[in-house]
């Protein structure tokens, strides 16, 4: 590590520069100004003061730019807890340089939607990454934003009212009028419009979620209850955890004729035969759920997917962030866990049998212990995941300033804080590091600066930074194969453009890559794709 100079050993050097200095420039003044006035004679300053001013004055340049090459380029005296061994065998379940498609696409397609998933699989993605939140019936839904006025025609269909169709979807599950009447009652209590959480899942299938980012994807119709019964709208969905899983292994939505996607439902057997009030009382008992949730509904999946007639054969891994508990039920990361145990994602439960991260130019992540990534920005959803999942499963630990900063924020714009925020990402079960990055078009703030970059890199962790667009972001963190550190693997909306950014930099379809986790062994992704489908012919080749 670079040692620099004490401050005393400073002020001896500026001063024995400045005593020759001194010479040079009154001889200069001088000279100017007995020009400027016919040869007018200056007062004389004398040797002390001018070296006292000018010590002052270059000492304080001299430091300002020692502090910036402190915090910029050169190593950084701060001591960083290095990753055990045992979660160095996790962190190595996930792929170097690995392309995490962020929400599946925000610009090529409307985000968390099967278009968006589909296409960021067909276009190679390693990751189909997604943000995790609830419905008022306990579905896990793969959505970005709590509030679903942005990204879906939610106003137009329900307006900021509990959905007038409510009482009838009630009633349509066999429970009385009366029954159903009281229970609507009740969910004004904890109503909040447009709101995830205030919402069943069947009430959600009804909404457009493609037409906000374009006509090509709007439905043809909304959902609607006629006749007793709740029709699905017929175009991009609300997605749950489920569907994204899903369109990873290579599939799509089962619609029927109208293309409205099959997903039939039912009140679960333990509630069957029972009133609202009852199932009401029953879930409330539990505790888990706060008064918000109604999770009394089961939803068929048995036959929700068919297989993808334009898969090509990419399996990409998922990418899910916990978001803000007080947004989720109280059990939200183990319904996260169960699910993944009921669709074989689960590697605690079942281990993947495959290592290979690319086989003949196809993704193959999805197949390997590598499979899943956590993530989160909240300490305490960190903390509750470590709980469930103790640190088997990779989880990366999403950085963020806040303004004002919250009680738990670490000083992250500090080495001291950088390090204690990588301390409690470790303790918590985290096995790599999200920072976010500078620069058009989000402007986020710098946290992946060199001294911040070099820090996660001497812990052992992984750099996972946030978001890249363009290809600028892209040269200036991720470097050749030969010298990479600010990146080992980016969030992106643009997979196309990473895609071929890795490629031609060296890091995707190359056998000799210098490993910087193993000192002295190198990296093999060769049998990685090194051709980038075209991102228009890829949607229109889906149907887009």
């Amino acid at each position: 590590m670079k040692k620099h100079l004490n401050l005393s050993a400073k002020i001896v050097i500026i001063d024995l520069i400045f005593v020759y200095l001194h010479k040079l420039l009154i001889m200069f003044i001088k000279i100017s100004f007995m020009r400027l006035t016919n040869g007018y004679k200056i007062p004389q300053i004398g040797l002390g003061t001018w070296r006292t001013l000018m010590r002052v004055w270059l000492l304080t340049v001299v430091l300002g730019l020692q502090a910036c090459s402190d915090n910029d380029d050169n190593p950084v005296e701060v001591d960083v807890r290095t990753i055990s061994e045992e979660m160095t065998t996790v962190r190595d379940y996930v792929p170097l340089y690995a392309v995490i498609a962020h929400r599946g696409s925000t610009y090529w397609a409307p985000e968390e939607t099967e278009s968006a998933w589909r296409w960021a699989r067909e276009m190679g993605a390693d990751y189909l990454e997604s943000d995790l939140q609830c419905s008022k019936d306990g579905i896990i839904i793969a959505n970005h934003d709590d509030n679903l006025k942005r990204t879906t025609n939610i106003e137009e269909v329900f307006g900021s009212a509990i959905p007038a169709t409510r009482i009838a979807f009630y009633e349509s599950l066999g429970f009385s009028h009366e029954d159903a009447l009281e229970q609507y009652q009740r969910d004004e209590d904890s109503f909040r419009p447009y709101y995830m959480q205030s919402y069943y899942y069947a009430e959600l299938l009804m909404l457009d979620a493609g037409k906000w980012f374009g006509e090509a994807f709007a439905a043809s119709r909304n959902g609607s209850m006629v006749d007793g019964k709740l029709h699905y709208s017929t175009g991009q969905y609300v997605s749950a955890l489920r569907d994204q899983i899903a369109y990873a292994s290579g599939k799509m939505l089962h619609r029927n004729d109208e293309g409205e996607r099959i997903l039939p439902y039912g009140i679960k057997p333990e509630y069957q035969g029972k009133t609202l009030r009852d199932i009401w009382q029953a879930i409330a008992v539990k505790g888990t759920y706060k008064d918000i949730y109604m999770d009394f509904l089961d939803y068929d999946f048995t036959d929700a997917y068919v297989a993808d007639a334009q898969d090509t054969g990419h399996r990409p891994g998922v990418y899910l962030e916990f978001k803000e508990p007080e947004v989720n039920p109280e059990n939200m990361e183990q319904r996260v866990y169960d699910i993944l145990d009921s669709e074989g994602w689960n590697i605690i439960t079942r281990p993947a049998t495959e290592t290979a991260f690319y086989v003949n130019g196809k993704v193959n992540v999805g197949r390997t212990n590598g499979k899943v990534i956590l993530q989160t920005f909240s300490n305490e959803a960190l903390r509750r995941s470590n709980a469930i999942f103790k640190g088997r499963v990779p989880m990366c630990y999403l950085l963020w300033l806040n303004n004002p900063p919250l009680p738990e924020d670490f000083a992250l714009t500090t080495p001291e804080g950088f390090a204690e925020a990588i301390k409690y990402a470790q303790d918590n079960g985290a096995h790599i590091i999200g920072p976010s990055i500078a620069g058009e078009p989000n402007n986020y703030d710098e946290l992946n600066a060199s001294w911040q970059a070099q820090l996660t890199r001497r812990s052992g962790m992984l750099n996972h930074p946030y978001t890249f667009d363009t290809q600028k972001q892209m040269r200036k963190y991720v470097d050749t194969a030969e010298g990479s550190i600010a990146a080992d693997g980016c969030f992106t909306n643009r997979s196309d453009l990473s895609l071929q950014y890795m490629i031609d930099s060296g890091l995707h379809g190359r056998s000799d890559i210098p490993d910087p986790f193993h000192p002295g062994s190198t990296y093999d992704n060769s049998q990685a794709s090194r051709i980038v489908p075209d991102p228009v012919k890829t949607l229109q080749r889906l149907g887009y």
